[in-house]
């Protein structure tokens, strides 16, 4: 089987779920997971039962299709997991038979295709697809169960940065996607500096080439703040939200991961729907502007972040 993955961490990690579905219900048979690079290294260590093949976001499939297949011969069955056509042309060229989701050339392409449920949670994506192999649909509340080396490794990154995990609370201030979904990051610069006048020990958590917007929240909370980040995969940004008390974030891929590995999150909501994208689990708070409001992440007060942050580690003790 070959299983192609979403291009965005968030996304990734709400479809981690419907993943295990599927190489669950091929115990025995050969997986091939097609990812991009800074996902190899998690889904080797989650599934390491399967092989991970990795290219970049906007890789030819016909590049694609020779890596993962190898030089072999073509799979049994393939499946993506991407609503683009990239995604469908790969396991064309790579498998017999193959599904997906609708539209983006499903016709012309695919073995069989499925609609999505937009009313349903994102996890839930992938259910109709598990069913047309005879699987059942996604388990929402299914963790990873991480090599006790990666959360070794996220300790050993605190630890080097001078911060006591037992009051570590992570900021995310980025997004992939633009800036409709950033908090401003003055705000969270506002907010890591009450954190730390309550003992707290705010920690920014970034990825590559995001240095500025941590100069920038570092400059609001007038203290420069431990950075983690800046040069690590997403095995590595797993393992920092390990040791993490709980994860301040936007609707991004940091907080669906943080959720993910079971960390606790504050997930600051805008123009994006709770409803479909909701960090999973329980145990997470949910912040979103008042209706209405205009500039709807600017909506979301400093005031509301920090008493929900400092409620949920009350609760979390």
């Amino acid at each position: 089987m070959l299983v192609d993955l979403p291009n965005w961490v968030g996304d990734q990690m709400m479809a981690m779920p419907a993943l295990n579905r599927l190489v669950e219900g091929n115990r025995g048979g050969e997986i091939v997971l097609h990812t991009r690079p800074s996902m190899v290294r998690f889904l080797s260590a989650v599934f390491s039962q399967t092989r991970v093949v990795a290219s970049p976001r906007k890789a030819s499939p016909f590049s694609s299709a020779l890596k993962v297949r190898g030089g072999g011969r073509r799979f049994d069955i393939g499946i993506t997991l991407r609503n683009a056509a990239r995604g469908k042309i790969l396991i064309r060229l790579g498998s017999r038979w193959c599904a997906g989701s609708r539209g983006e050339g499903a016709q012309l392409l695919l073995s069989a295709s499925c609609g999505i449920d937009r009313s349903r949670h994102q996890v839930h994506d992938a259910d109709s697809l598990l069913a047309v192999l005879g699987l059942e649909a996604a388990d929402a509340s299914w963790r990873p169960d991480l090599p006790a080396g990666i959360e070794a490794e996220g300790e050993a990154a605190l630890r080097n940065i001078g911060v006591d995990r037992e009051r570590a609370i992570g900021l995310a201030p980025s997004t992939a996607r633009g800036d409709a979904k950033r908090w401003p990051a003055r705000r969270y610069g506002e907010l890591a500096a009450r954190l730390r006048s309550r003992g707290y020990d705010p920690v920014v958590v970034i990825g590559p080439g995001e240095d500025a917007v941590a100069d920038e929240l570092s400059r609001a909370a007038r203290h420069e703040l431990p950075v983690v980040g800046r040069n690590t995969d997403v095995a590595g940004l797993a393992a920092v939200a390990t040791g993490l008390r709980l994860l301040v974030g936007n609707d991004s891929g940091p907080m669906q991961l943080a959720a993910c590995v079971g960390t606790p999150v504050v997930a600051l909501f805008g123009p994006t729907d709770p409803g479909r994208t909701t960090p999973l689990g329980s145990g997470h708070c949910v912040v979103s502007p008042p209706p209405g409001c205009d500039d709807r992440m600017r909506g979301i007060s400093v005031d509301e972040v920090e008493a929900a942050t400092v409620d949920l580690v009350r609760q979390r003790q």
